[in-house]
C-alpha cells in the first residue's frame, strides 16, 4: 500500500472511531507510521486530507452507484438498480458510509467540494433529471429529489447497522418500493 493510501485508511479508522475533532495530524502520524512530512507530502492540513478523503469516497461510490445498470432498463428498474447499489455501497463498507454521513454534517464540509465531486455520480444525476423532464419524476429540484432517495437507503442503513431492524430481501424491496412511490408521478 502506497504512504497517501496508508494515511487516508488511517485517518478513515481514526475518525470513525474518535470523531474529526478527536483527530489530530499528530495521531494520524503516529497511528499511520508515516512522518508528518509525509502527510504534508500528499495533504496541505487536516482539512485537506479530510476533503481529500471524502472525495475518493465519494469517486468509489459513484462507481458502486453505476454498477450493473442496463441502460435499456425503464426508469423504474434503473431506480431500482441505483438504490440497490447505494444500499450495497454503504453495507459493505460500514466505515466508509459513517464518515459520509458525519462529514455531511460536519463544519469542515465545503459547498466547493460537494460541488467537485458531483461530477462522480453525474450520470445518477442526469438519469434524475431526464426523469423530470420526461415527467416520470416529480418536478422538484434536483437536489432535493436526490437528497429524498439517499436518505431513504441512509436511514435503512443506520437501522441496520444499529440492530433497529431484522434485515430482509422482503423489507428492502418494500422500502426501495416506497422510495420510488415517493418520487414518481402517480
Amino acid at each position: 500500500m502506497n504512504k497517501r493510501q496508508q494515511v487516508l485508511d488511517t485517518t478513515l479508522e481514526l475518525i470513525s472511531e474518535l470523531g474529526f475533532h478527536a483527530t489530530p495530524i499528530s495521531l494520524i502520524t503516529k497511528k499511520s507510521n508515516v512522518a508528518a512530512g509525509t502527510i504534508y507530502h500528499y495533504f496541505t492540513n487536516k482539512e485537506d486530507l479530510i476533503d481529500t478523503l471524502y472525495s475518493d469516497i465519494k469517486k468509489e461510490m459513484g462507481i458502486a452507484l453505476e454498477k450493473g445498470i442496463d441502460n435499456t432498463a425503464n426508469f423504474k428498474d434503473k431506480f431500482f438498480k441505483i438504490w440497490t447499489n447505494l444500499f450495497n455501497y454503504y453495507i459493505e463498507n460500514p466505515k466508509k458510509f459513517e464518515y459520509l454521513e458525519n462529514y455531511a454534517n460536519s463544519p469542515f464540509i465545503h459547498k466547493e467540494i460537494k460541488q467537485i465531486t458531483r461530477r462522480y455520480y453525474q450520470n445518477v444525476i442526469d438519469f434524475f433529471e431526464s426523469g423530470i423532464q420526461l415527467g416520470i419524476f416529480r418536478n422538484l429540484p434536483i437536489d432535493v429529489l436526490i437528497n429524498m432517495i439517499f436518505s431513504n437507503v441512509s436511514s435503512f442503513v443506520r437501522m441496520i447497522i444499529m440492530e433497529e431492524i431484522v434485515f430482509s430481501e422482503s423489507l428492502l424491496n418494500k422500502i426501495i418500493q416506497s422510495s420510488w412511490d415517493s418520487v414518481k408521478i402517480t
